[in-house]
């Protein structure tokens, strides 16, 4: 082996390591990227269900208050608990907020794992690239499909809550 036949060697072999660099550093991009907006999603699809559970406590308690005001303290000693607010929009909300979070934790979790076996494709050569980039695309077009159904699931759950409290 004479050494132009040796370096040509060695420059294919760095060439394809800084190849294959360079596309790892690229999936793993695009997985965080991915994660980061699953993660963005649930976070305000939280916030919306608790601040809707905060706002239907918020006058119900408001209503509360009023009745115990209008009818007196004799009123109110006599039935406390008649006077309190309704604690459904919270428990709601606390339930939507646990299932967000396990369904998040879920998409995660799949983001990651196709993430990962698209880099070890990657690093072994395999022609699975295509497959495993198209398994996370699909975890967030179901991850996308899962929070926007549960706000509007939370926004029914809260408006009807809220009705409850103002009747």
């Amino acid at each position: 082996m004479d050494v132009q036949s040796l370096i040509t060697e060695v420059t294919g072999r760095a060439e394809k390591i800084a190849a294959q660099g360079q596309e790892v550093a690229t999936i793993g991009f695009d997985t965080l990227k991915t994660a980061n907006s699953i993660v963005i999603e649930s976070a305000s699809t939280i916030a919306k269900i608790n601040a809707d559970a905060a706002t239907a406590l918020y006058s119900g308690a408001k209503v509360s208050f009023e009745k115990a005001s209008k009818d007196g303290v004799q009123a109110v000693i006599a039935k406390p608990v008649s006077y309190l607010p309704a604690t459904g929009p919270a428990v709601d909300a606390f339930n939507s907020t646990v299932k967000t979070l396990l369904d998040t934790k879920g998409e995660l979790v799949k983001t990651f794992e196709g993430g990962y076996s698209t880099i070890v494709a990657t690093l072994n050569g395999e022609a699975t690239v295509a497959k495993a980039k198209k398994t996370v695309k699909a975890a967030v077009a179901k991850t996308e499909t899962a929070a926007t159904k549960a706000v509007k699931s939370a926004t029914k759950t809260v408006k009807a809550a809220s009705k409850k409290v103002s009747a």
